[in-house]
């Protein structure tokens, strides 16, 4: 037998046999490379898409906030440029900042509006955050932003900016918030209209919100009282509108002067044993029907100010919470004692006093001032302009003067109250 032949054969069979296999090996690699590199390209596609989706997400969050920021600050006090809040005389609050509110109409614009260069001059609130907590600036109109320079380095941190813009040139009390988010703080993407930046996530959100207003039905009288009004007190009303209505009560009037419209006899400026206050079954039902919302609803409402006081509130401690916080109304729990110092309120910026016990004037009080009390009194010697409401009988001493003043009185109705949100007025382009 041959065999070499034999063993030539088998080795070549072997040589062909380790070749395909050879070729099967790198074909299989071939292909899960393929599969590897797309599997890879999906992985890379999926997380540059979480990564767009999450600054998406973030500028998104960061608008929503300054959505709810902006509103807040509507119903808060003096602030500094800071955005917070000061007792400064010289600080504006968020809203004189901001808006210019048309006592006579109702009607609000966003600052410089009515200039001839819309927003002229007017740099809009904004907020960044820091990695721990938020920087915003709140400058005055024509000032600069004193925001802090954005941190370097590629970290999400994000920022928003504020602007108001006129919602309706026919209905009042309405207006827009408009807000763009960005994933850090760069003015191209923040500023209005907002650009895009490469590696950056942006967003718009804005809201119509409207003035709810501190009074909803200013009262007619000088005086109104659901029970019986006594004692010595003056009401004044010469307005015809009002067809010189002084006293208004639901019970009886007695020993109070009365100075109606020139020419018509004193007895026509009262009007007793009204049916309509009369039949109400309490208190809380004329409040309602002055202010259109019930008093533990008004009281909790944001435009609210509580004053804390020791006891009375007195007038010093009113006259430091009204300048603290300019257009919002104050609701005191116990009795109030205007005792002494400057007035309270004035013309053009009144106040709505809403007090649990019963009153004191013995100043200058420009607005409307409410007692809760069942059996209220009203003592005194100073002067009311604007209203008393009394939400029970009201017995009055000393020689105080209440002068009806329907101006002032719509004054309050157009520039006092809360800022809320009009439902269905959200959006997010």
């Amino acid at each position: 037998m041959n065999t070499h032949r034999f063993f030539s054969s088998a080795r070549g069979r072997a040589g062909q046999r380790g070749a395909a296999a050879l070729v099967v090996v790198a074909l299989l690699f071939s292909i899960l490379s393929l599969v590897t590199a797309y599997t890879h390209r999906n992985l890379l596609f999926e997380q540059r898409s979480a990564g767009n989706q999450l600054r998406s997400t973030q500028a998104f969050e960061a608008a929503e906030a300054g959505l709810e920021w902006a509103l807040a600050l509507l119903n808060a006090g003096r602030l500094d440029a800071a955005c917070r809040p000061s007792t400064l005389p010289t600080d504006s609050s968020f809203r004189q900042r901001y808006l210019t509110i048309h006592p006579a109409s109702g009607h609000i614009d966003p600052a410089g509006a009515l200039t001839a260069a819309p927003e002229a001059g007017t740099a809009w609130p904004s907020c960044r955050f820091d990695g721990s907590d938020w920087s915003c600036s709140c400058p005055e109109p024509g000032a600069a932003p004193t925001l802090p320079p954005a941190p370097a380095g590629d970290a999400v941190l994000p920022a928003f900016r504020v602007r108001f813009a006129r919602a309706s040139a026919t209905q009042p009390g309405v207006l827009r918030i408009e807000v763009n988010g960005c994933t850090r703080l760069d003015d191209a993407c923040l500023d209005f209209p907002a650009r895009a930046v490469s590696g950056e996530g942006r967003a718009t959100v804005s809201a119509l919100i409207a003035l709810r207003t501190g009074v909803a039905a200013p009262p007619l009288a000088a005086v109104t009282a659901r029970g019986d009004v006594s004692g010595s007190l003056t009401a004044v009303n010469t307005d015809p509108r009002a067809a010189g209505l002084a006293v208004l009560a639901g019970g009886a009037v007695a020993g109070v002067t009365v100075q109606t419209t020139p020419g018509t006899p004193a007895a026509d400026g009262v009007r007793e044993h009204d049916s309509g206050l009369a039949a109400l079954p309490g208190g809380d039902r004329l409040f309602s029907h002055t202010f259109a919302i019930w008093p533990t609803v008004w009281r909790d409402q944001p435009g609210a100010v509580r004053p804390v006081c020791a006891a009375t509130c007195t007038a010093a401690e009113i006259r430091a919470t009204v300048a603290a916080h300019p257009g919002r109304m104050l609701w005191i729990a116990g009795d109030v004692d205007l005792d002494s110092g400057a007035d309270i309120g004035s013309a053009t910026e009144p106040v709505i006093l809403v007090a649990g016990g019963n009153l004191r004037v013995d100043i200058g009080v420009f607005g409307l001032l409410v007692s809760r009390a069942p059996a209220g009194a009203l003592g005194g010697s100073g002067r009311v302009t604007g209203a008393v409401i009394a939400e029970g009988d009201l017995a009055a001493s000393g020689s105080v003067a209440v002068v009806h003043d329907a101006d002032l009185l719509e004054h309050l109705r157009h520039t006092t109250g809360s800022f809320v949100r009009v439902p269905g007025g959200w959006r997010d382009f």
